[in-house]
Formats: structure tokens, sequence, C-alpha cells
């Protein structure tokens, strides 16, 4: 801009409610540390889920949720406005804010002045109605875009930054742009919380089916409960009249849980030597043993949070095979 040293503007603002929420929404939106931190617990839940670790991400949502509603019941930009508004004589403030060639001064209807020099400006927010000037320290100053003069905004925002050294990055920042981001993640937060209460529903149920479906086949169940790294885990033992085979099912607090019992299991039956031909599936999802070797008959199936562990002797195969038939029709 070639007469930068002749360029003057001014706008006058009354800041009501309406306009302060508009300046502190704004404001507040483009700070980038309340956007990586929810993305951070966005992250850290979508982890939890993937690990089954359900209750993590359930306590999440609700503290999320309660601080939303702590902040809609307290109204904290509402106290903060007629905190504001207390502090001159209970009405709206009103101000002039010149932008001049050495530095911006604001001029309040009482007669109070501040001024400011342009190397304070750190950054450029653009919200619906308002350019705020950041300074440091998360302060601001406000202009309204409806009443600006001696110039266009976009004339304005051309001089900010050609006398503005501090501005690092030479661009507006578009709050509602911010916004969309942050709604969006409070969204997804609010949708994998769900997503946990529907699976940790659906987990705490899978084990009555289990049990349904055995004793349809009439076998007896005996349940027992314990802690196992800071979940309550369950373990069915099956069996049936006259039967010579042993057969567990435990349900464990996670799916991770799960996998390293398997695991140490089958070592444990295969004296830290599970050969290939022991292995019948390893996916990710589903994993099936089947070990027959001189120490006896054992088949392992892990799915999700569910150990099956069936024991027997090889000359009593069909007995643990009608067990796990069972088994592999409610996992699959």
């Amino acid at each position: 801009m070639a007469d930068n040293d002749k360029k003057e503007f001014s706008s006058t603002y009354t800041l009501d409610y309406k306009k302060y929420k508009e300046f502190s929404k704004g404001f507040l939106a483009t700070r980038k540390a309340s956007i990586v931190l929810l993305l951070i617990v966005l992250i850290v839940s979508i982890l939890y889920v993937i690990e089954g670790e359900y209750k993590y991400v359930i306590w999440f949502g609700i503290l999320y949720i309660i601080l939303i509603l702590i902040n809609l019941i307290k109204g904290n930009g509402k106290i903060q406005y007629k905190r504001a508004k207390s502090l001159n004589n209970n009405e709206d403030v009103e101000a002039t804010i010149k932008i001049g060639k050495d530095k911006i001064i604001s001029t309040s209807k009482k007669g109070d002045v501040s001024s400011y020099e342009f190397d304070q400006i750190i950054g450029l927010i653009e919200t619906k109605n308002l350019l705020v000037l950041k300074l440091k320290y998360n302060m601001g100053i406000m202009i309204d875009k409806n009443n600006l003069e001696g110039g266009s905004k976009e004339e304005l925002v051309e001089y900010i930054f050609s006398v503005c050294n501090n501005i690092k990055r030479k661009k507006v920042i578009k709050s509602k742009k911010w916004l969309v981001v942050k709604n969006i993640i409070s969204v997804l937060i609010l949708i994998v919380f769900i997503l946990s209460i529907i699976l940790l529903i659906l987990r705490t149920h899978k084990i009555d089916e289990y049990m349904e479906l055995l004793q349809q086949n009439d076998y007896s169940i005996e349940m027992e409960e314990s802690l196992y790294n800071g979940h309550n885990i369950k373990k069915l033992t099956i069996s049936k009249e006259n039967e010579h085979t042993w057969s567990y099912l435990h349900e464990f607090g996670t799916d991770k849980d799960a996998e390293r019992n398997i695991k140490y299991w089958a070592n444990l039956e295969t004296n830290d030597n599970l050969k290939e031909e022991y292995i019948i599936e390893n996916d990710k999802d589903y994993k099936k043993y089947v070990i027959e070797n001189e120490m006896g008959y054992v088949v392992l199936i892990q799915k999700d949070n569910y150990v099956f562990y069936g024991i027997g002797d090889t000359r009593y195969k069909e007995e643990l095979d009608n067990v796990v038939s069972l088994i592999e029709q409610e996992m699959k």
C-alpha cells in the first residue's frame, strides 16, 4: 500500500451481550490449545474403544457433558459480560477505536483512553460482524465491521498487516472455520461416547447368550467372578454328566487381556513350543489353537474379550468338540 502513512480507520461499537458473546466465542474458538485438547480426547477415546476399554471412554464422556452443563448453567460468558457492565454504571460499554499512522487508540463514551502500539498486535481474527486485533495474554481489541470508517474491511486488513510487524502469519483467522472444526470434534467425541455405552451393554449381555445356548444343550454352568487387571471378570465352568473333559469360558475386561491370556495358556499347554500346526486361525479378531500331543487334547479360542479353554483326553475328543462347536456357533 503506497499511501499507508495517510491511512486512518475508525469504528464505534456498543458492547451489548450479543456482541460480547460473538467476540468471546469467536476469540476462544481460535485458541489452538482447546482444539488440540479436544483432538487428544477424541484420539485417546478411539484408542480406548479399539482396546475395549469402554468404561474409560464413558467416564471421559460423562465428565465432558458435566463440564458443558456447568458452563451452560453458570453462563460464564454472561457473568463476565454483566461484570463488565457493572463497572460501567450498569450500562453497555461504548467505545471508538481509531487506527492511525502510529498507534491504535480506544476511547470510551466516558472518556477513558487506552492506546496500543502496532507491535502489540500478534494476530487478526474475523467473526461475522467483528474484526479482533489479537494481543498477548488472550486479550483483543474489537472492531465493528459494520461501523468501519476510513476504508473497506479489506483495506483495513491490508493496512494492519503492513504496520503490525509481530503478526507472523499474514492471514486473517476465520473464527467460523475454527468453530466448525471444534463442533465436529465435539460431536465425534459424543458419538464415540454413545458407541462405547452401546458396546459395553452388548458386551455385558454377551455372557448371557453363551449361558443360554449351553444350557439349551443340556450343559451345566457354574459362574465365578474375580478381579483381574482392574476389571471384574467372569469364568463359566461348563460340564455335562459323565463327561471326561473340562471346559471354561472366560469373560475378560478387555480384548487385550483376553489375547494376553490365550497366548499364555497356549504356551503353558505346549511348554513354550506353540507349533504352527497347532494354530488353526490367528486373525486379529479371532484366534483358535488346537493342541493335540502326548499331554492331551486342548482347544483354545479367543473372540473379542472372551476365551474358551477346553481340556480333554485324545480318547474323548468328540466330547470336547461338541462344546467347541457350540461356542464357535456363538462366536462366529
